[in-house]
This record gives C-alpha cells, structure tokens and sequence, in this order.
C-alpha cells in the first residue's frame, strides 16, 4: 500500500538498528556473525538468517538510507560463514532454546527472501557476484538439512516444504521437489471452515497461510491458494473490536494469551493475498492491523520484502471505502468447537474441552466464566461439546465417584500395585451432571445452568475479571484489583471497560456458602485477576443473564444496576 511503504521501510531500517549493536564479532566465537540475545545469552545461528535477510533488502531498496551501502554485505558474509561454520555436517541445526538437529525452515525462508530480493536487484558488481555465490552456499548447506531431517509438529511440513520450494528454485535440485511431493501427498490439514489443526491465530495458522501463499507461487500451484484464503476468511470470525485476535482456542503456546494483536503476523499476508486476489477486504484489513499496532504502541511492521518481490504495492492505493469487515457475526465451527459471537464492540465465545468454557469481550476486557463442584475432585465443568439445539447451544458434563469394597477373596500378594483391584466390587457410585443451555439475546446471551443427579454438592459459577474493571452492584462501586474477589449474595452486578464505556450488566446472581476460592478439584484462580463468584448447592437450576450496553453519560450513584 502506498501510504504504508514509507513506515515499513522506516520499521525495516529500524529494526537492523537494533540488531547491529548485537552481532557477534569476537573472532574467537563459534557464532560470530550472528546475534547475541541480551536476554537469555544465546546466540541462536538462526537468528544470522534474519539478519542477512533484513540486509539483503535494505541494501536493495531505493527508499532506504542504507541503499548500496557496503557495510551490509559484510553483515551477509559473515553470517553466511557462521551458517556454514554451525550447522551439522547433514545440513540440520541446532535451535538452542529448544530444538536440535532440526531443518533451519522458518530461517530459510527469510534467508532465501532476502537473497531473491538482493539478486533481483544487484548490479552484478564483483563484491555482489561474491556475496551472492556465498548466500547460495548457504542455502545448499541448509537445504540439505531439509531433506535430512524431519518434523514434530503439523504446521512443519508446510514450512518445510516452503523453504524447500524456495530453495529449489535457487538449486534446482530434484531431491527438494521429491519431498514437497511427498509432504503435499498427505493432504492440508485443513477444514471445510478454513482451521488448520494447531487452530493458532496467533502463531501458527500465519505460519501456515505462509507457507500455502510461498507454495502457490514457487510452484506453480495455485489450487493451494484456496487453503490461504480460507483460513484468512474464517480469520475474521476472530476479531475483536479493540483490534485484538482471539487465541484462545489455539493448541499451542499462544492459546494463553489474552490481548493479541495480528499486525506484525498477519499484516504482510493479507497485504500479500489482497493485491492477488483483489480482496478489498484484506487490503483494508492489512491497512487497520498497522493503525492499530501504531496507536498501541507496537510500530509499524518491517515487511519490506514484500515490496521488493511486488512493487506494484508501492504505489498501490485503492480506494476502500466500500469494504466492510465483520462487526457482527455468529460463527459456529464444530470441528474446531468453538462459537464465536460478535455484537459490535461486545462478543462472547463458548469453548469445549476448556475448564475456561466462555469468555465475554467488552471494549478491551474480557470476562472468563468457570464452573466447578466439590464432588470427589473431578467436577470440575469442562464439557467434551458444543451441541447446537432448537433454541441455541448446550454444553454437558458428568462427574463420577465411587468407593471400592472388598475382595471376595484375600489378594495373592499384599503389594497394592499388583493386586488385580477389577475384582473389588463398587460401592456407593453417583454422578453429578451439569447442562449449560446458552440462548442468544439481541443485546446479550443466556445461561441457564443446571446441576442435579446427586444432592447437596457445593457449587462455584466464576466470573473472573482483570485488574482494573469498575464494578458496581445496587449496593457497591469498586475497581478490581489484582487477586482479589466478591461473593454477591443475590442481585446483578455490572462490570464496565470506562476507557471504551462498555458495560456488562449480570443477572440473577446468588450465593449460599463462601467455599470457592480453594473448592477442591477446581482450577486455581488465575494469577493478578479478580474474581466474582456465584455459590449453591446441588441441585442448581439458574438463569444468569449477561446483557451489553454502552454507557452515554455519568449515572449517579443512587441509581440501580
């Protein structure tokens, strides 16, 4: 996009600033010409492919201050010698905070992007044929680790197959092509709704619409392109209204997250897919993740190299205002077992398999709801689906206890753990089941919960809160704070984002006892939250009401929730 070029080469530029003062250069060092990580002391060797990367288009953009300047091609030089010079003799590297004898994938990438980028506009000057020969030395040697080593994780075979579709087009060896086949006979992990099978926004579905866009186009493959857009279409079910991306629902280590924000991940492919697919609503997408990052703080993204490979997207500049982006939507993905629900700047997601079974949005705050019993340490509510029903969803789950009795006969042997305790015949078995009926409101959502099968169990409904939320019930106004908590005994209470003026107004509250906060068999509460909890004993039939407004004015305080 052409008035975002002149940010990302500035983010670009900045970006190997901070990078210079960080390479090795002790002569005596296994890694020199690659970075010195400030933080934990390692020197990764991958992080010498960024690096040369960022220099390779740097040196080859007109628009940058270091345009030909010959101090980069050193920075190459010397990281291609200590890729040469670290990895195993079979090509594979070591990734030092976790990995060892692992193809250099997610390097090769950048690596192979900066030398397309350098090749592409060189002037073939002795100095550039000689850094060229050497990246292309470097590339042979980590490509080789591609077609000897192998993958731990889903989203690798795509990686691979992408840094060896770029590397193949630089070598033209066969063996790389024979593998991506190989790799692409399996089939995409991907569903009819577009998610992949990490289901990581955050992390690792990029990764993998990367990885599809770089196939597509290194072989000529566009039937992978439809995976790309899929997924970036089923993307947009999760946006927040402040900007931020849902990951909750991911399988991997972005999952815990709560405020991500999807500029300096996502930016360059909807960028990328928009200009080839003529997507207005990527573009404009691309376009409000660098506003966003900009006004959080986060600096524009440095994905300079994508102007360099499409210089038609540096005088792009269409006009958008006709493309909407999903600010209202119900979204339903079985397979992923998720619901996701947008009301503007409100939404709430229902998630299985997850003791953390529904999050509330407001403005920039979100609001966890749990459930928990104290029946033999296994109630605690965590449902195996999401059922869609005539009125909305339904979420069940069954506790079991039992006790044993005693043999019919005396065991062989007193040693516990070799006595055959199949024969001991069960005693006293009850379950505690729980129904969660969720209806969809204009202006909200409805739970209704039931618990019953055995009697006078005690029971925690949770509403957990971040630091700094106002709350207010008919008798109390107070700011949550880190760790703490407030057990309403009947009524409604309202929690409200002040800075977006979003407030979530909850109904039919109560409470009969005060054993929550350490109930045996439930989760821990979650570290610097505050916490709203809701008690009774089974069994429960409630109906809790969470319902969304906007605040328009000050309300005096006398008035009722």
């Amino acid at each position: 996009m052409k008035a975002i070029y002149p940010l990302v080469v500035r983010a670009c530029e900045k970006a190997l600033e901070g990078y210079l003062p960080t390479i090795c250069t002790d002569p005596e060092n296994l890694y020199r010409g690659t970075l010195d990580n400030q933080f934990n002391w390692l020197m990764e060797p991958g992080t010498g492919s960024g690096l040369s990367g960022r220099c390779c288009t740097l040196y080859s953009c007109k628009e940058s201050k270091y345009y030909r300047d010959p101090a980069l091609l050193t920075y190459v030089e010397n990281a291609c010698d200590m890729i040469l010079r670290t990895a195993h003799p079979d090509g594979t590297n070591d990734f030092l905070a976790t990995n060892y004898y692992t193809p250099a994938t997610f390097e090769l990438i950048e690596f192979c992007r900066g030398y397309k980028n350098f090749v592409s506009h060189m002037e073939k000057t002795e100095r550039e044929i000689a850094v060229q020969g050497k990246m292309k030395q470097a590339i042979g040697h980590w490509a080789n680790g591609c077609l000897n080593g192998g993958f731990h994780t889903p989203n690798h075979r795509w990686v691979e197959s992408a840094a060896m579709a770029m590397c193949y087009n630089i070598l033209g060896w066969p063996a790389l092509m024979n593998k991506i086949n190989s790799y692409l006979s399996e089939g995409i992990d991907c569903d009819e709704y577009g998610e992949f099978t990490e289901r990581s926004m955050g992390t690792y579905n990029p990764v993998n619409v990367n990885a599809m866009l770089i196939m597509a186009e290194e072989l000529n493959k566009p039937e992978l392109l439809e995976y790309a857009r899929r997924n970036m279409d089923l993307t947009f079910h999760y946006l927040e209204a402040d900007g931020t991306i849902f990951t909750r629902n991911s399988r991997r280590q972005d999952s815990g997250q709560d405020r991500v924000f999807p500029c300096h991940i996502w930016f360059h492919l909807y960028l990328w897919a928009g200009d080839l697919f003529g997507d207005s609503r990527y573009l404009k997408f691309a376009c409000q993740m660098v506003q966003d990052a900009i006004d959080n703080g986060l600096g524009a993204p440095a994905y300079l190299w994508l102007y360099l490979e499409r210089p038609q997207l540096k005088e792009l500049d269409p006009d958008l205002t006709g493309a909407e982006l999903p600010s209202s939507y119900h979204a339903f993905y079985p397979n992923s077992r998720i619901l996701r629900v947008r009301k503007g700047d409100f939404s709430y997601t229902l998630l299985s398999r997850n003791p953390d079974f529904m999050h509330v949005k407001f403005g920039s705050k979100t609001m966890t709801l749990r459930m928990c019993s104290s029946f033999f340490a296994v109630a605690q509510f965590e449902p195996e689906t999401i059922e869609k029903t005539e009125t909305g969803y339904r979420m069940s789950f069954r506790g079991h206890g039992e006790y044993k009795g005693l043999f019919p006969e005396p065991p062989a042997s007193p040693d516990w753990d070799r006595m055959d305790h199949s024969l001991r015949p069960v005693i006293h078995s009850c379950d505690l089941d729980y129904t969660l009926d969720i209806t969809d409101l204009e202006d909200g959502v409805s739970l209704h919960i039931r618990v019953d099968n055995t009697p006078r169990v005690p029971f925690k409904l949770e509403f957990v809160l971040p630091a700094g939320v106002k709350l207010e019930t008919d008798q109390v106004v107070l700011t949550t704070t880190e760790n703490g908590e407030l057990t309403i005994k009947q009524g409604d209470m309202s929690v409200e984002d002040t800075s977006r003026a979003c407030v979530v107004t909850v109904r039919g509250l109560f409470a009969e006892h005060t054993y929550h906060r350490n109930m045996r068999g439930s989760v821990p509460p979650r570290a610097g939250s505050f916490t709203v909890y809701s008690t009774g004993f089974s069994p429960i039939d409630r109906t809790v009401e969470l319902r969304f407004s906007k605040r328009s004015h000050s309300k005096p305080i006398h008035e009722p929730v």
